[in-house]
């Protein structure tokens, strides 16, 4: 396995991957919904209200918000400020990713589950394109962590801080966290025949704290829609709150109602696991074929495996599928993986050329990226690429070890690509999203004033809200616009048709381009057919109807 000396290295280069990822820029829908969602409970002081634009928001609890405002607090609001409870969360589950294989393993196991978890692609997207699953996966982590460190040393303080760490992951996204934490617990309880700890008093303390910790979230449930009956949410009123997110959150999204239906695929989160658990997809493949081929490795933490594969098949019946539900179960699967690296067997040195098929491979794409798509624009950055590049293959070949060089290898894919993908790729691709570019010519005037700017229909432009630190006024009909005077309106080709046909006076500001990145097709990456997949957005002045601009 790895020495200390070669696991700090490896760790400091992903933190580092990490870090840069914090300034990498806010995607729509979620990331951006979410960042303005918490800058509109900061900038009014209304801690127990959520609402998505103009409309009260059920769906998840306020944690991730409330932490979110924090920061704004602190820092201002700023894109980083956002990402920063998020990151620190990552931060959270990997320690207990550690501490976690380490009461399981031995430190050496520790190590490779740290770095594996971290190096999941899936994980370092959830700290470029921030959502709730970067808070909800740092206390799953944590509250597994403590759990099982109670049921190995029974003992009232683990139990305690598992039940609170179980009470912030259902304040972040609800039903999930109890399922992420619950199912492998209750493998590991059955597998290793140990029911006779849910009678422990402990047991009790715990359900005590995990009460008293959703207290926060049920309260602001209460007094935004109980107290407030006449509320519409998706076409009903009288919705309690309290009753949704205790009782109905996950069911809406099993069965497709409210939140609606987007994946019939039954097998949609194993397919997305290959991709998510990469450059460790291999590994992990094989190890937990392994394990169920070889009854003889099996161990205590068989248990655990179990519960894993139970999330993966209960959350494969929902009707309502995104890739990043894996990523709280990611913790997990690291510290599984990372247990059985090492072992016997001739697959070994088969699976390090493999991990060295998988930097070539995926560092070809990030070339490509890089030189190809969204070219440097500084001869500095192609240098250090390559030096990197040089510096990785020469510590790849020089490793004798081959578990090291698995490990190695791994980390070394992660750092590479997402290195690349947050210096170059994300701020070239976020200079297509209208919104974003838009509010940065609007805060670079001198004369455009944020509180002036109006958007044509209620379509959220959530980049635009978060840079003008103010969501954008609503003009609902065409008609709405004949009455506004010394504005500035925000269109679409469509609509911007439709107001030339009038007799409202008004001439163009500026337009930017605009494209779906979270939606990429191989048109819009090739340069030369780029310009079809594009869209425009623009930004009128409405001086008025005793002025004609036209």
């Amino acid at each position: 396995m790895l020495s200390k000396k070669t696991f700090i290295v490896l760790l400091t280069l992903l933190l580092a991957v990490y870090a840069m990822g914090l300034f990498s820029g806010l995607l729509e829908n979620d990331s951006a919904q979410f960042a303005v969602m918490s800058m509109r409970m900061f900038q009014e002081s209304d801690f127990l209200a959520l609402f998505k634009g103009t409309e009260p928001y059920l769906d998840k609890p306020h944690l991730h918000y409330w932490l979110a405002a924090a920061s704004y607090a602190v820092f201002g609001i700023y894109e980083f400020s956002y990402k920063l409870p998020g990151f620190m969360a990552l931060l959270l589950a990997a320690y207990s990713v550690f501490k976690l294989a380490q009461i399981l393993y031995s430190v050496p196991v520790a190590r490779a589950a740290t770095l594996i978890f971290l190096s999941a692609q899936t994980i370092v997207l959830s700290a470029i394109d921030l959502r709730t699953d970067a808070v909800l996966t740092g206390f799953v982590a944590l509250s597994l962590w403590q759990f099982i460190a109670f049921a190995e040393r029974p003992n009232w303080r683990p139990m305690v801080f598992g039940a609170l760490a179980a009470a912030m992951a259902f304040s972040t996204k609800g039903h999930l966290a109890l399922v992420m934490i619950g199912f492998p617990l209750m493998g590991h309880l059955i597998y290793n025949r140990q029911w006779s700890l849910l009678w422990r008093k402990e047991v009790l303390l715990g359900v005590a704290a995990f009460v008293l910790g959703i207290c926060p979230i049920l309260y602001a449930y209460y007094v935004q829609f109980d107290l407030h009956p006449e509320l519409v949410i998706r076409g009903v009123s009288d919705r309690s709150g309290i009753f949704f997110i205790l009782f109905e959150q996950s069911f809406e999204r099993m069965s497709g109602q409210g939140m609606g239906s987007n994946s019939p695929d039954y097998f949609f989160f194993f397919h997305t696991f290959l991709w998510a658990f990469l450059p460790f997809t291999p590994l992990a493949i094989y190890l937990f074929v392994r394990r169920f081929k070889t009854q003889a490795v099996l161990d205590k933490t068989q248990g655990l495996l179990y519960g894993a594969l139970a999330i993966l098949l209960l959350i494969s019946f929902a009707q309502f599928k995104l890739p990043h539900y894996l990523n709280s179960s990611i913790p997990l699967w690291a510290v599984l993986v990372a247990a059985r690296v090492g072992g016997q067997g001739k697959i070994w040195k088969p699976m390090f050329h493999i991990q060295k098929l998988l930097f070539v491979l995926l560092g070809t794409v990030a070339l490509v990226l890089c030189i190809g798509v969204f070219p440097f624009e500084f001869w500095v950055s192609y240098v250090l690429l390559g030096l990197f590049i040089v510096g990785s293959i020469a510590w790849i070949l020089r490793t004798k070890a081959v578990f090291s060089g698995i490990l190695l290898t791994g980390v070394l894919t992660a750092v590479f690509v997402n290195g690349i993908l947050n210096i170059g790729f994300y701020p070239k691709l976020l200079q297509y999203q209208a919104g974003k570019t838009a509010s940065e010519k609007i805060m670079q005037s001198s004369y455009i004033s944020p509180d002036k700017v109006y958007k044509w229909g209620n379509a959220h432009s959530w980049a635009m809200d978060f840079g003008l630190r103010s969501p954008l006024k609503i003009v609902d009909q065409l008609e709405e616009l004949k009455d506004l005077s010394n504005v500035w309106v925000y269109l679409n080709g469509l609509q911007l048709d439709q107001l030339s046909k009038t007799d409202i006076p008004f001439n163009i500001e500026f337009s930017v381009l605009s494209y779906r990145i979270t939606k990429l097709k191989i048109a819009f990456l090739n340069p030369a057919t780029r310009a079809n997949t594009l869209e425009k957005r623009y930004l009128v002045f409405l001086p008025g109807s005793g002025n004609d601009l036209k």
